[in-house]
């Protein structure tokens, strides 16, 4: 299964893609600098039996930019993710990051250890500031 969809936050529309069982579990897919969630659908192929949900990051893929004038903080990406795991009505989910999604991952998980069973990352180091 592949869906495409998006949701507002903050007068932005964020766009996401989704593979594999709805029932299974969720795994949030975070891109790296220069990507989008479509960086994932190779991946998603071989993850049939998770539900792999994948965000367009602020002003990346078909996700809005941030206002002009707003500098793009990796904080911002963790409150867009919280938007996005609150939207989806989910307690707790797995984080899978690559290269900046892994910083933001990591920073998520640090800011909402409860609502993160696990965390994956692919070329992540923990962010500087």
């Amino acid at each position: 299964m592949h869906r495409s969809w998006q949701f507002e936050v903050h007068g932005r529309r964020l766009a996401v893609m989704e593979w594999g069982d709805p029932q299974g579990v969720p795994v949030v897919a975070l891109h790296g600098w220069l990507d989008n969630a479509a960086s994932f659908t190779l991946l998603a192929r071989h993850l049939p039996h998770v539900r792999l949900i994948a965000l367009d990051l602020a002003g990346h893929g078909l996700s809005d930019h941030r206002a002009a004038g707003q500098p793009y903080y990796i904080w911002d990406n963790v409150a867009d993710v919280q938007a996005l795991v609150d939207e989806l009505a989910l307690e707790q989910v797995v984080l899978l990051g690559h290269s900046l999604g892994a910083g933001v991952a990591t920073l998520f998980a640090g800011a909402f250890p409860d609502r993160v069973s696990r965390m994956l990352l692919i070329d992540g180091l923990v962010p500087l500031d």
